[in-house]
């Protein structure tokens, strides 16, 4: 067995060498090179300063920075809750690595969990929290359970990451909306970088708010749309009983697509040269269909600038299957190609990056700057990539 791995893994060092000195001289370095930074490490100021320090070093553009978790706030807010993982005193992580950010012109792109609330079993430690204010805005499921009394083994059973907010709950998107606003009024962020702007799955989002206003347009309660057995529109025609179906899912992910887009009238109307981002599910078919998350259609309307792919297959064939299926009609530079450095080896993800140069992507996001803190090797291997051409 061990033997095994041990050949599994020299071939994977074998193909990235020959990626690296045979097919890759054409290839570019990256015009934006980025990486996600976990708010574990916007607690303090000492915690930026190795994240700033590491990116200068190192060749980085841009920083996505989580300043939103789970429904809390990691920059002075009057209408989210201080996180409960920053100190007690008036340190504002969000204003601090944008002061020490932008001298040495690294771009900060304020990261932003959307509908995703809250996933521990210990409640959150504040009454101000929408877990407690809200509880009515949450998600339902086809079966009529509410993702508020869940607990996180039933979460990991399910394969969903938490409590979600319901995106069709009008009230829902104007608090996230808001939320938006006060920041980019507030802070000059580079870009906004919403992420969870989804359903957890397909088979959501049945409350009780959204049941009933799509029961209003169509005379149908969606809930009978989602059991098998179509009993209920007897002497209905099946093309029929389709059609309503799908404009159960268009009801679905349209409730996304208004958040996207209010969000960027909410950015225009600053004035402000802030570029709107998503992390995005990266088959774009999976992403339309099973989550609810149209992100071509953003691209193609310029309802935001760019996408994130969070690509982060340990398979390489994989990982270039999901960049054939994006539609050729999208701009590259609208593309950035998310590469997990959590859950894959060095040369494999150096795989990864010259499969996206040479497929013309040459926008890189790295998931997480923690794994380069972690594993120290890791990023200096990784960057021989971009001497090929040197």
């Amino acid at each position: 067995m061990i033997g095994n791995r041990i050949i599994i893994y020299r071939a994977v060092i074998i193909a990235a060498l020959f990626l690296l000195f045979v097919i890759a001289p054409g290839a570019q370095k990256p015009s934006r090179m980025a990486m996600w930074v976990i708010r574990d490490q916007m607690t303090n100021k000492e915690s930026i300063d190795k994240v700033i320090d590491f990116a200068g070093r190192n060749g980085f553009t841009d920083l996505f920075v989580q300043v939103r978790g789970r429904g809390d706030a990691f920059y002075q807010s009057s209408l989210v809750h201080r996180s409960q993982s920053l100190p007690g005193n008036n340190f504002d992580p969000l204003k601090y690595i944008l002061g020490q950010a932008h001298p040495k012109n690294l771009k900060i792109h304020a990261w932003l969990n959307m509908y995703l609330l809250w996933s521990s079993d210990e409640k959150p430690p504040y009454k101000q929290h929408l877990f407690f204010q809200h509880p009515e805005w949450c998600s339902v499921d086809a079966d009529g359970v509410r993702d508020i009394s869940r607990k996180t083994k039933d979460f990991r059973k399910i394969n969903t990451e938490g409590i979600y907010l319901s995106p069709l709950v009008p009230d829902v998107n104007k608090h996230l909306i808001a939320v938006v606003k006060e920041l980019v009024e507030s802070y000059n962020v580079d870009g906004v970088h919403l992420d969870y702007i989804r359903y957890p799955k397909n088979c959501y989002d049945f409350n009780d708010i959204g049941r009933k206003r799509f029961k209003d347009i169509y005379s149908v309660d969606p809930i009978l749309l989602s059991i098998s057995n179509k009993s209920y529109f007897s002497g209905m025609e099946a093309k029929t009983i389709e059609q309503l179906m799908e404009k159960w899912d268009e009801f679905r992910r349209d409730a996304i697509t208004e958040l996207v887009v209010d969000i960027r009238e909410v950015i225009i109307d600053t004035r402000k040269p802030i570029l709107l981002s998503a992390a995005v599910k990266p088959d774009p078919f999976d992403a339309k269909h099973f989550f609810y998350q149209d992100w071509e259609k953003w691209l193609k309307n310029d309802y935001m600038d760019f996408a994130a792919l969070m690509n982060y297959t340990k398979n390489a064939e994989l990982f270039e299957n999901i960049i054939s299926k994006i539609d050729p009609l999208i701009a590259k530079d609208k593309v950035w190609m998310g590469i997990g450095v959590y859950n894959q080896g060095r040369y494999d993800a150096l795989t990864k990056i010259l499969v996206s140069l040479t497929n013309g992507y040459d926008h890189l996001v790295f998931f997480s700057y923690n794994s380069f803190v972690s594993k120290p090797n890791y990023f200096p291997t990784i960057q021989k990539a971009f001497w090929v051409n040197d």
